[in-house]
């Protein structure tokens, strides 16, 4: 009887451990390259291996596209990640959508991302979040394009070397700075936010800055700030965004 017992016990263990390995691959493992154009790498661990059609890509991976080359990482549901030429990003968390692996949260170190958040990965609250080095984009069910450039200025804004852009194409992109604690505003589709500098703006009007104020922001170099709607337009013509942001190659067809 206390055989029979430990056997019991010794199945059960087994089969608990084998679904936590099943459960812990599945949640590693968080889409597939679907797309790819031109020459991108994978960095996983101390591999870095080129990107192959039907490729997994896992979390914790660096995914980095060459000057001309862009590509499509195919997510649970039909959602997916569209990296732009000149482009890089890491896969920071995940979570396991109807029991398969999908990202929570990637990296923009720079360049561009489409990103089409669909199905099971959709819905009221934040599902999935794009970070970059001075801004935070969460998203409560969308289509958005994120762009991310550093080291470059612009004759209005010359200490501010790191721009983020987040133009929502469908749903709502709740972006934030990076400040303690941050400044954040909803981004609904149809409107550009942009972060950069230090101060918060909203529809043309500075309704919080950082730092005492633009001038200041500018002065010291802090890179952070919120421009929302329609006052993207207004500094973009009188030559605010030149030469920052909106780099990392052309525009990404959308693709639902």
């Amino acid at each position: 009887m206390r055989y029979t017992r430990t056997l019991t016990l010794l199945a059960m263990l087994t089969i608990a451990m084998l679904a936590t390995v099943s459960t812990a691959r599945a949640q590693n493992t968080v889409g597939t390259i679907t797309q790819i154009q031109g020459v991108a790498n994978i960095q996983r661990g101390a591999l870095n291996v080129v990107v192959a059609p039907n490729m997994p890509v896992m979390l914790n991976d660096k995914i980095t596209t060459q000057p001309g080359a862009s590509l499509t990482v195919g997510l649970v549901d039909n959602s997916s990640l569209q990296l732009g030429s000149d482009s890089s990003i890491t896969i920071d968390k995940s979570v396991l959508v109807n029991g398969v692996g999908a990202p929570s949260q990637v990296g923009l170190l720079n360049g561009r991302l489409h990103s089409v958040i669909v199905g099971a990965m959709r819905g009221s609250t934040t599902t999935f979040e794009v970070h970059t080095p001075n801004a935070i984009g969460a998203v409560r069910g969308t289509e958005f394009t994120a762009d991310s450039e550093d080291g470059k200025t612009n004759d209005k804004y010359k200490d501010c070397l790191h721009w983020t852009e987040f133009e929502v194409q469908d749903g709502t992109v709740q972006t934030c700075n990076t400040e303690t604690p941050p400044k954040c505003e909803d981004c609904h589709a149809g409107h550009k936010c942009a972060v950069a500098c230090g101060v918060l703006w909203l529809d043309g009007a500075e309704v919080g800055a950082a730092g005492g104020g633009l001038g200041t922001a500018v002065g010291i170099g802090i890179g952070t700030a919120i421009v929302v709607g329609g006052v993207v337009g207004g500094l973009a013509a009188a030559g605010a965004f030149d030469g920052g942001g909106g780099g990392g190659g052309p525009p990404i067809t959308p693709s639902k």
